[in-house]
């Protein structure tokens, strides 16, 4: 068998928390390989165009990026609040994209695009090479360390870990959706709009002193709602034939653009043909989402479909069994933990499962997500980061965003670098150390010592 290479640090996925660990583990002296799936770096927050994070950011990496896309006039970096919390400004999907190579390059990270795990290299109960799939075919990976940020736990569940699926009873993850994109919106006329019908509105957060241009209102629009008016449309002989009963739509860089989430597809992200379905599906409902907002809402009279977003937003696989599970009563209960890596303020986001509602809570002041969320039961040398880290079915609905995803990803580069450095195995690196080195930088912990960041005294 072809050895591909050794490393240090082997990150699995390209998502924000994979972007954020290896860029993170390459800082920290590793020689790091990043395998991603697809052809293009940043997930959803590039390919998906989930450029709004839910949420405050608290990654130091993230922060850059963002920092880096402001510097290139790509985005709105100031902190915004919803009546679901306060989070951190938008940013357009292509100059991320091309802050993240930058970073990526200049970290020193190897990348290794349309690259497929098949296989995990174990040895007295600990991961230490994986076997991909390439164009060129199958070839070894070593490492001395890895992390987990395909989003679906895929390098865990090769490895044998138990893993939770959907929620409890009948299984059924969040829907599958993706954005698509608008242009020629005369946004200060769907703000109108909006204003005008405020009843069926949840959320109308736009700049208080835009004026009568597009220009005002790009990356600083945020709209949920039109419920009623979806119901009232139906009645009268529209053919809504999407399973959501809102929708919600953001400004983007360019003056007139708008992307749109309302599609929804229930099915299993990790059965290829649901997800072949949602693929033809979703832009079936994109188009008919397109057509009733050109038809009944104010703005999109001479709108233009641009795209659907070329990578679909799964939100729900597998949440890989930890050391700790992190749960609903921690979330919505502000709880602390000593071996916090993380203090998340990212609203509980649940897409009911085989329905058409959905629900934003608050969680006030933020939770802290603890380090055994991060690190699996069965399995040793391997930590998660994103969206597969263990958690419960409703917590899940607050740790699947990008604050949360990004501060694991920080938190698992950090151990899994030390690690290498010392030759040690990712169990023997202890959350005291991975604390001591994030307060280091900055991030907000969220231990039951810690205060609360100023920013997030104030809460509505």
């Amino acid at each position: 068998m072809n050895l591909f290479g050794s490393y240090d640090v082997v990150v699995t996925g390209a998502g924000s928390s994979g972007i954020v660990a290896a860029i993170r583990a390459a800082r920290e002296g590793a020689r790091v390989l990043l395998l991603e799936g697809t052809g293009f770096l940043g997930g959803l927050i590039t390919g998906g165009r989930l450029t709004k994070p839910t949420g405050l950011i608290n990654s130091k990496i993230f922060e850059e990026m963002l920092d880096r896309c402001v510097g290139y006039r790509g985005a709105d970096g100031r902190i915004r609040e919803s009546y679901w919390g306060k989070y951190t400004g938008t940013f357009d999907a292509e100059v991320m994209q091309r802050v993240i190579i930058e970073m990526v390059e200049e970290s020193g990270v190897e990348v290794l695009l349309r690259a497929n795990v098949v296989q995990t290299l174990t040895k007295e109960g600990a991961v230490h090479g994986l076997l991909i799939r390439t164009k060129s075919g199958e070839s070894i990976v070593l490492a001395k360390a890895f992390i987990d940020a395909s989003g679906d736990g895929d390098v865990a569940a090769l490895a044998g870990v138990d893993f939770m699926l959907g929620r409890e009873g009948d299984g059924l993850t969040q829907p599958i959706t993706s954005y698509f994109r608008v242009l020629n919106v005369n946004v200060p006329a769907l703000v109108a709009d909006c204003e005008a019908n405020r009843d069926d509105m949840w959320e109308v957060v736009y700049p208080k002193e835009a004026g009568d241009r597009n220009e005002d209102y790009a990356m600083a629009v945020l709209l949920t709602g039109f419920q009623q008016r979806i119901k009232d449309k139906v009645a009268e002989g529209f053919n809504w034939i999407i399973p959501k009963d809102h929708i919600t739509m953001k400004t983007g860089l360019i003056p007139g653009e708008i992307s749109v989430n309302v599609t929804r597809f229930q099915g299993n992200g990790l059965d290829e043909r649901d997800l072949s379905r949602a693929e033809i599906e979703i832009r079936k409902q994109a188009y008919c989402a397109f057509d009733f907002l050109q038809r009944y809402v104010e703005g999109f009279e001479n709108a233009i479909f641009l795209e659907v977003a070329p990578k679909l937003g799964v939100r729900e696989t597998r949440r890989v069994t930890g050391q700790y599970v992190l749960t609903e009563a921690d979330v919505r209960g502000n709880r602390r933990f000593e071996d916090a890596i993380g203090l998340c303020n990212s609203p509980v986001d649940v897409h009911e499962p085989g329905g058409s509602r959905a629900i934003m809570d608050h969680v006030g002041v933020g939770y802290g997500i603890p380090y055994r969320s991060l690190v699996p039961m069965k399995i040793d040398n391997l930590l998660l980061a994103g969206r597969c880290i263990s958690v419960d079915e409703i917590a899940f609905g607050s740790t699947r965003n990008v604050p949360a995803c990004t501060m694991t990803g920080e938190a698992t580069a950090i151990a899994a670098a030390l690690a290498a450095r010392r030759g040690v195995l990712t169990s023997v690196i202890r959350a005291e150390e991975v604390q001591a080195r994030l307060r280091e930088l900055g991030v907000w912990l969220g231990t039951p010592e810690e205060s609360v960041p100023d920013v997030l005294r104030q809460v509505s």
